[in-house]
């Protein structure tokens, strides 16, 4: 075992003890570093991790479509949902590919493609960011939203969303598929947290059956994007 693993696992045992309960209202100063809970292939530095281990900035962390994670650490909580790549630069992270959800207490802090997105007020706030083709879309759930572009700075209101263009190039992505985040997985991460969002959003990507087409079997329901694919998928 190397020196940085025997460190990886000594911290992950601190640090779960320290955050078992997750409590988004830590507030103590002298807390460090960030536990990653895991449910599903997700891969750490390109290498996979456990339910829980200890993060340090600079990790990489990438999901799958059937996977999710979720960061805790100094009064916040990050969502990492599927098909996602984001780096940890703690406190904050580096949105590099997908979305993530944000709980916090404490001005923590979204980067990515030269956009930031941070609490306005130093209350408890929720919001999303999404990377999407050439845009960086946040949805300001609870509580207003700062973005800054290194220029200038707008405020986003509780209750609203709005779409910035990216302002620089990013890594390439590495984790598949699509990088837009459905409605529907937003309102599931808008009501629950943690890893019970964790398992929610698993059973809910493998609840649907992949089937061949809809002219052969009438369970079959299959929809057609703009390049007339079709996405066939059980219908009970």
């Amino acid at each position: 075992m190397n020196k940085l693993s025997w460190k990886r696992q000594l911290t992950s045992i601190i640090l779960m003890t320290s955050f078992s309960c997750a409590a988004l209202g830590a507030d103590s100063p002298s807390a460090s570093g960030a536990v990653l809970h895991s449910s599903g292939a997700v891969q750490v530095n390109g290498a996979s991790s456990r339910e829980t281990t200890a993060l340090f900035p600079g990790d990489s962390i990438q999901t799958t479509a059937d996977s999710v994670a979720n960061i805790t650490a100094l009064g916040s909580s990050v969502l990492i949902v599927p098909n996602s790549l984001i780096k940890f630069v703690g406190p904050g992270v580096e949105l590099i590919q997908g979305g993530v959800s944000v709980t916090t207490s404490q001005n923590i802090t979204i980067s990515s493609y030269g956009l930031s997105f941070s609490p306005a007020e130093g209350k408890p706030t929720k919001f999303e960011v999404v990377e999407y083709e050439d845009s960086v879309i946040v949805d300001a759930r609870q509580g207003n939203v700062i973005v800054a572009d290194g220029r200038q700075t707008s405020m986003v209101p509780e209750g609203q969303e709005s779409s910035h263009k990216k302002k620089k190039a990013g890594a390439s992505p590495a984790a598949e598929g699509t990088h837009s985040i459905s409605g529907k997985t937003w309102a599931i991460v808008g009501g629950a947290s943690g890893a019970t969002v964790a398992g929610i959003l698993i059973a809910e990507s493998n609840k649907k059956k992949k089937c061949v087409s809809a002219s052969n079997n009438k369970k079959c329901k299959c929809t057609k994007d703009k390049n007339g694919n079709e996405d066939c998928e059980e219908d009970d």
